[in-house]
C-alpha cells in the first residue's frame, strides 16, 4: 500500500454562532486547503463541526473534498475526519470514504493522520487504488 506525505496550507472561513450559548458549544466553521509540494497538488474544502467546553476543544467531525492529482493521478474525492481530545491528547480517524474517488481515482481507498507542527502542516496518507 502505497504511503504519501501531502503540506498544505489551511485557510479557516468565518466561523459560523454556535447554535447554544451555554457550554458545552457545537459549532461550525468552513477551512480552505491548498497542497503543494507533494504526493497532493490540490485543493480542498473541510466542513468542520465541533464541540468545545470551558476547558477547550472536545471533539470535531469533518468531511473534506479534495481535489487535484494524488501521486498524478487527477480526480477528486472526500476524506472523513473525526477527532477528539481527551486530557489534552488529540486523536484523530482519517480515511477515504469509500465510492468518493472520480476520474483517475476511482476506487480509491485509505486512512492516514494530519499533523500540525511549527514546520507547517501534512496529511499522511496510506492508499490503494
Amino acid at each position: 500500500m502505497p504511503s504519501i506525505r501531502a503540506p498544505f496550507i489551511i485557510t479557516a472561513r468565518p466561523a459560523e454562532d454556535a447554535e447554544v450559548t451555554e457550554l458545552p458549544a457545537v459549532g461550525r466553521t468552513t477551512f480552505d486547503k491548498v497542497f503543494a509540494g507533494g504526493a497532493i497538488e490540490g485543493t480542498s474544502v473541510v466542513h468542520f463541526v465541533s464541540t468545545a467546553a470551558e476547558s477547550g476543544p472536545l471533539a470535531y467531525v469533518a468531511l473534506e473534498r479534495v481535489e487535484g492529482t494524488l501521486d498524478g493521478r487527477a480526480g477528486a474525492f472526500v476524506l472523513q475526519h473525526a477527532g477528539a481530545i481527551v486530557d489534552g491528547v488529540p486523536s484523530l480517524d482519517l480515511s477515504v470514504v469509500v465510492g468518493s474517488g472520480t476520474r483517475d481515482l476511482v476506487g480509491l481507498t485509505g486512512s492516514g493522520t494530519i499533523e500540525h507542527t511549527e514546520a507547517g502542516a501534512h496529511l499522511d496518507l496510506d492508499y490503494a487504488l
